[in-house]
């Protein structure tokens, strides 16, 4: 089935200006777009690990949130922290694209050591946080008390960090990636390169089945599809320039069927 997608400029109108509190500038501008910028993954995992997962994702889409309570816990506790596999998130924003971006942007600000903590909260919250944005209600006070428990602990910090053009082009860089590889859903995961198809996958055993397989190990029976969220519609898929945008999280709702799962192609 093929996907509905939104266009560049789309895109770029989602991830709208931030109304800052101390002043309208909207970051640092260097005129660089999202090609200029190299992709900066943070990883899990050793970096000569046999084997490499990649997933695109976004912490607002309710499939990935799935994968994420279900698989990537097992999978970073059974293979990355035993050394036989090297894990890196990149981000693939989703609907509503300016909360999602934000909450990005955040996990980024937060450091290297902490990023995947700030991931698992937004993940930990979404459903609360996507019920703030339907109802018009206070997402970014929301995001503030994540960002506090991660370091970023003032109202000027949060905003600097939103208006952080580096940290824009390093997302952008993240969708540029995905888009050169083909991604049009989310979750999407690749193993040492190849994409995974189905839905299978998205469920332990079967991960697990493939990474055995993969690692030349004995597999336990791979689970059926029975069950299975369907994949989201990703929110930007043609290289959205966001270098230039600063992050709107004041305004932003969302219709009663934004942030639904739509079919992987």
């Amino acid at each position: 089935m093929k996907l509905n997608t939104l266009t560049r400029r789309t895109a770029i109108l989602a991830v709208s200006f931030l109304t800052m509190a101390a002043c309208g500038a909207s970051g640092d501008e260097s005129g660089e777009g999202p090609n200029s910028a190299a992709l900066q993954e943070i990883s899990l995992g050793e970096a000569d690990a046999p084997v490499t997962i990649v997933e695109y994702a976004s912490w607002t889409c309710p499939a990935c949130l799935q994968f994420h309570n279900e698989v990537v816990g097992n999978l970073k506790e059974d293979y990355v922290d035993t050394g036989k596999v090297r894990y890196v998130f990149r981000e693939f924003p989703t609907a509503p694209a300016n909360v999602s971006v934000a909450g990005f942007a955040l996990a980024r600000c937060a450091g290297e050591d902490r990023y995947y903590d700030v991931l698992d909260e937004l993940f930990s919250r979404q459903t609360a946080i996507l019920s703030l944005a339907r109802q018009g209600g206070q997402v970014k006070q929301a995001l503030q008390q994540i960002g506090a428990n991660h370091g970023i602990t003032d109202e000027a910090e949060f905003d600097a960090c939103l208006n952080n053009s580096d940290i824009r082009r390093a997302i952008s860089a993240s969708v540029a990636a995905g888009d050169e590889a083909g991604v049009n859903a989310t979750p999407t995961v690749f193993l040492n390169g190849e994409l995974l198809d189905g839905y299978e996958w998205r469920q332990w055993p079967a991960m697990q089945s493939m990474l055995d397989e993969a690692l030349g190990e004995d597999a336990p029976e791979t689970a059926t599809e029975a069950g299975m969220e369907e994949a989201e519609t990703p929110a930007m898929t043609d290289e959205g320039d966001m270098s230039g945008e600063s992050i709107n999280i004041e305004t932003e709702s969302m219709d009663e069927t934004e942030g639904e799962a739509a079919p992987q192609q």
